[in-house]
């Protein structure tokens, strides 16, 4: 009997939190269309290079895509380190280009932990950037493209959860992690909290995706089963979060006697 009730108990969970972060998702997923609708317009002022990376990511060729970004960078010398920080800044502000192409590029090109390090400065510059923008401008601006509904539950859940929310958000994959800065930027925490635990929420994902650009060329077996272990890790962390969550609290609380 112990079995299904361990199954049931775990569905109950899992649609409890599926059902808790949509607002969040869902309303990073609208800002997240609105700003590829400004991808039409940047296009055409963009370089004839930066126009066929984007049009080959809409086609889903990706192979095109990390070899034509890897020549494009390697023509740039010594500059390309200040390249790619503008690039990896701008990808959080309009996403043209994911950011995990350019975790895994950031390791092609400059190895694990340089790739590494200058993503994590990239992306918590434009992350910076986006929580302000949504301070500054949320109200006049996302307010008015998001449905009430998903406002009202937005707003009960930061004020329940608070930066271990946003903290799970940044932590899974395949989330729109970049809209969810502007999301971030509508709340009354520090912004200086809020770029905190967004890099700490990047910096698994990252690392492992660094290691993998880091691996190409290399004994690839490695590098799948560390990306596979970190996707499973980052899923058991969002189911069994309140457990962590309170496992912290007791190690703060123990650290502090």
């Amino acid at each position: 009997m112990a079995k299904p009730v361990l199954l049931t108990s775990l569905s109950q969970r899992l649609r409890k939190k599926l059902a808790g972060m949509l607002p969040i998702v869902l309303g990073a997923v609208i800002l997240a269309v609105l700003l590829s609708l400004l991808l039409p317009v940047l296009i055409p002022v963009l370089p004839v290079a930066y126009q066929q990376i984007i049009r080959e990511i809409q086609r889903g060729d990706w192979d095109m895509v990390r070899e034509n970004l890897s020549s494009m960078f390697e023509s740039y010398g010594a500059a390309q380190v200040y390249v790619f920080l503008t690039i990896q800044v701008l990808q959080v502000l309009f996403a043209p280009i994911p950011g995990q192409v350019l975790g895994l590029l950031g390791g092609y090109l400059f190895g694990f932990w340089s790739g590494l390090g200058l993503t994590m400065i990239g992306l918590g510059t434009g992350s910076w950037l986006a929580i302000g923008v949504g301070r500054l401008f949320g109200v006049q601006i996302v307010r008015r493209f998001l449905p009430p509904t998903v406002l009202s539950k937005f707003d009960y859940l930061i004020s329940e959860g608070g930066l271990w929310n946003f903290f799970l958000l940044f932590l899974l994959p395949a989330l729109p992690d970049d809209a969810i800065c502007f999301m971030a930027g509508l709340t009354r925490l520090l912004i200086w909290q809020l770029v905190l635990v967004c890099l700490l929420g990047r910096l698994p994902g990252m690392a492992v995706l660094t290691f993998v650009g880091a691996s190409v060329g290399t004994n690839m077996v490695i590098a799948n089963v560390v990306l596979a272990v970190a996707l499973i890790a980052a899923c058991l962390l969002w189911v069994f979060d309140e457990e962590a969550e309170a496992f912290f609290y007791r190690l703060s609380r123990a650290d502090q006697r």
